[in-house]
């Protein structure tokens, strides 16, 4: 048997947000309301109820594992998703490409995400990567940009200890002053949280002095747009200890992704990243692509993880209109070829979101998302379309996380707990 999870990250939203529907609700869907009427709807509080998830403890949660107790921070699973080759003692981050401006009282930041910058990336990277730190010889750095202003940044201790109990530099609003990172108040006497501090606010500050003339930069106020004259450091954690799903479940999983955090986290549990051409990670990503290689997959592995990310990028956007387009187009692109082409007598299909990301507050909040199984083991419910207040009648009521091993139980993979 084989199977397939989809997650439309962000996917959830509130009633406000089109004249009284969801954009779920307001998007046309005829692939995913048939399939609705073929299977069982329910909610999902990707972590606990009333808990507002991170992308990366829901999709740990959403996988099976309790995040609770093997989360150690983004940072890792960013520089896994990107190729970075992480050793024990390595501290890694998540990273922003940023606007920031000159003040009397430090550097404050215009845009969190220099207007989603698409193209220079890698010359700022070569810049940056070149700098000698004067904080220690002995440590040393990376940073790699991966999809418009995202990146990850690795230090590396030689012959001295690093430690991820840091504070971050990324105030989260524009406008904010550009804090200053420091140990955690448990770790303010620790040396190793102090150096690694101090290592942070270095390459932030310098990237700065780097990046603000840089001839990209200069290129792109030249033509109106926002500098990337910053990186902003966050999500500091070193490497998590993860039993991998095929360990358990004794199948083998591949993840298709354009986004660094979800081909990591998908690595960390042991599955294989499938490289897609078109797969952006934004809104004009490939789904006709992703939905071919899914398809593809499935004759080499048993189970294919596939995340989309356009519906979060619109919710954080608060852009009603695009997100609900993109779920449109997942519904078109990507959920109407698979259920053309899958082999309905051997496969179950889950269809979930890791979030809900509302149009007015533009980002993730407690509510649950709907999810929808579908197979030949399914046993159907009364409801014919797929979004929230169908889910809410689902016969799956409303249960936490561990989306992935109920659809692997469907495929009767699922070891026995107890005699």
């Amino acid at each position: 048997m084989k199977a397939v999870l989809i997650i439309a990250d962000g996917l959830g939203g509130r009633p406000t947000d089109l004249e009284g529907r969801t954009c779920l609700e307001a998007a046309s869907t005829p692939n995913l309301d048939a399939l609705a009427a073929q299977g069982v709807l329910g909610l999902v509080d990707p972590i606990g109820p009333g808990v507002r998830p991170g992308s990366d403890t829901a999709h740990l949660s959403l996988l099976g594992y309790n995040p609770r107790q093997v989360y150690t921070g983004r940072g890792v699973f960013e520089c896994f998703g990107i190729g970075m080759d992480v050793l024990p003692g390595d501290i890694c981050f998540r990273a922003n490409l940023a606007t920031a401006e000159e003040t009397p009282d430090g550097l404050k930041i215009i845009d969190r995400r220099a207007g989603r910058i698409d193209a220079g990336q890698g010359e700022l990277a070569d810049a940056l990567n070149a700098i000698k730190l004067a904080v220690s010889p002995k440590i040393s750095f990376e940073f790699r940009p991966s999809t418009q202003h995202r990146g990850a940044l690795l230090l590396r201790g030689h012959g001295i200890r690093l430690s991820c109990q840091i504070t971050e530099n990324d105030p989260h609003v524009v406008d904010g002053m550009v804090p200053d990172s420091k140990p955690n108040p448990d770790a303010h006497e620790d040396a190793a949280a102090r150096v690694t501090a101090a290592t942070v606010n270095e390459i932030t500050k310098r990237s700065f002095e780097l990046w603000k003339d840089h001839p990209v930069n200069l290129n792109r106020m030249q033509a109106g747009k926002p500098p990337a004259n910053i990186v902003l450091l966050r999500g500091a954690s070193d490497a998590p200890h993860l039993a991998s799903i095929e360990s358990t479940y004794n199948v083998k999983g591949a993840v298709i992704a354009g986004g660094a955090l979800y081909r990591g986290v998908s690595l960390a549990c042991g599955m294989s990243q499938l490289d897609v051409e078109g797969a952006t990670g934004g809104l004009d990503t490939s789904l006709t692509a992703k939905a071919e290689a899914t398809l593809q997959a499935l004759r080499t592995f048993d189970y294919v993880f596939v995340h989309v990310k356009g519906t979060d990028n619109a919710g954080h956007d608060q852009d009603a209109v695009g997100k609900r387009d993109f779920i449109e187009r997942i519904d078109r692109e990507l959920i109407g070829p698979l259920s053309r082409r899958l082999d309905w007598s051997t496969t179950h299909i889950a269809v979930t979101g890791d979030h809900t990301t509302p149009i007015d507050f533009g980002d993730h909040t407690t509510e649950p998302v709907p999810v929808l199984f579908v197979g030949p083991n399914v046993m159907p419910d009364a409801t014919t379309a797929f979004h929230e207040r169908a889910a809410a009648a689902g016969g799956l009521s409303r249960f936490s996380g561990q989306v992935l091993p109920i659809l692997l139980g469907y495929n009767n993979w699922s070891p026995k707990y107890g005699a």
